[in-house]
């Protein structure tokens, strides 16, 4: 996983007032990467331009996150969810956000307001539908889905 650091300072010259921010993004996509790679080109063009600072580094995860933390491709989330027959719920979005994006199981949670053990429950039957789909040949075991196969995102 690559932990992406962006830090930003503009001063408004209408007012005077300064904007500040820091914002620490850990992903193992290169989509997260480019869109923050294009954030901080708009910022450079922002007259006068801002003082910005991006760091790229290999993240180090805390032994307390589960191993397998934005592991899966969107694709081949939404193909296990769709074998499972997963309703679109709070839970299941949070799920995504651990499985694909990388978040941390309590930050998902709480962001899409649903329980941890809701959310711990669907990461588990997702998680066990995934190995299992893959010995029996139903999930390629080493390469995502087709793009094709995946239901739209909610």
């Amino acid at each position: 996983m690559t932990e992406l650091r962006v830090s930003w300072e503009h001063t408004f010259p209408d007012d005077g007032t300064k904007l500040v921010i820091h914002s620490n993004w850990v992903s193992n996509t290169p989509a997260t990467q480019a869109y923050l790679e294009a954030l901080i080109a708009r910022v450079g063009q922002m007259d006068p331009a801002p003082h910005c600072v991006f760091e790229k580094r290999q993240a180090v995860p805390s032994r307390s996150l589960p191993p397998d933390l934005g592991t899966f491709t969107s694709a081949e989330f939404w193909q296990v969810a769709e074998l499972l027959h997963l309703q679109a719920t709070p839970s299941l979005a949070a799920a995504r956000l651990v499985l694909v994006e990388g978040m941390r199981p309590a930050k998902a949670a709480r962001q899409l307001n649903t329980s941890p053990q809701a959310l711990t429950n669907t990461l588990r039957k997702i998680r066990t539908e995934r190995a299992t789909s893959s010995r029996l040949g139903r999930l390629p075991a080493d390469r995502p889905p087709s793009e094709g196969t995946a239901p739209q995102e909610p």
